[in-house]
């Protein structure tokens, strides 16, 4: 144990107290059997005052456990819980990677699966097609829910009371000049994406590109994510949006019944 010692320097741009959460939560990981207060404040390098304290945080939101002696600490079930979450979205994306290509084959475009992040959306997973100019979503990155086809694909799939709720935590930022942002408006789309099962973005988040994409569910019959493609303007007509919705709702079903969902 560090004697008088409160620790030492977080990482740079670091925020001090996180910085020494997660080091404890990565020392305790390489200990199969825990540890105990003082092994730990020393491995750590910080003040067992600091670690009882940091400990007892993390005790309470559940991310560390205590033997039934109360002498060790180990990695708590909330560990586990957003690992599980983690594992979740990979097998998605592991899922979604055919559909994705088959849809790109045959639109000639590039496709996406997309889920919920907070009030935005995450491109979990894309398939490129061949064409020589594509549209910047690559995997990994976040869109707004109200003006992108996959956004209110996921946005259909809500209870009443949760879409309620979801439009009044959300700010219906114009992106260009089709953006819906008036939200009765946009309620009224999300009612009809419901009857149809298809959602569209026509040149709403980007004015130079046009979207498709229709809700994907699991064995539970929840909307888990939303499968669609997007291209240029010149590269999609608003007659290729109709003649591909039932391409696109097809492709939402048979990754829909892969997530095993049955009618």
């Amino acid at each position: 144990m560090k004697s008088g010692k409160t620790g030492g320097a977080a990482r740079g741009g670091s925020i001090q107290s996180l910085d020494r959460a997660f080091s404890i939560l990565e020392e305790i990981a390489r200990h199969e059997h825990g540890l105990g207060l003082v092994e730990l404040s020393r491995a750590v390098d910080l003040h067992t005052s600091t670690v009882h304290h940091l400990c007892k945080t993390l005790l309470s939101l559940g991310y560390l456990s205590q033997s039934e002696s109360g002498k060790r600490y180990r990695i708590g079930r909330g560990v586990f819980a957003l690992a599980s979450s983690c594992a979740d979205e990979i097998e998605l994306a592991r899922t979604a990677r055919p559909f994705l290509a088959e849809l790109s084959k045959s639109t000639g475009e590039s496709a996406h699966f997309a889920v919920w992040a907070g009030n935005q959306v995450l491109i979990l997973e894309r398939a490129y097609s061949d064409s020589a100019f594509q549209m910047n979503e690559r995997a990994g990155m976040l869109r707004p829910a109200h003006c992108t086809a996959i956004g209110k694909a996921l946005l259909s799939g809500l209870e009443p009371a949760a879409l309620d709720e979801r439009l009044d935590e959300m700010t219906l930022t114009p992106h260009a000049p089709n953006t819906i942002v008036d939200k009765e408006q946009l309620r009224r789309e999300i009612e009809r994406i419901r009857a149809d099962g298809v959602a569209y973005d026509d040149s709403e988040y980007n004015e130079e590109a046009r979207c498709i994409a229709a809700p994907v569910r699991d064995f539970r019959n929840r909307v888990v994510g939303a499968i669609g493609f997007s291209g240029p303007v010149w590269r999609v007509s608003l007659s290729d949006l109709n003649k591909y919705s039932a391409l696109t709702r097809e492709k939402s079903r048979s990754l829909s019944l892969a997530l095993g969902w049955r009618e």
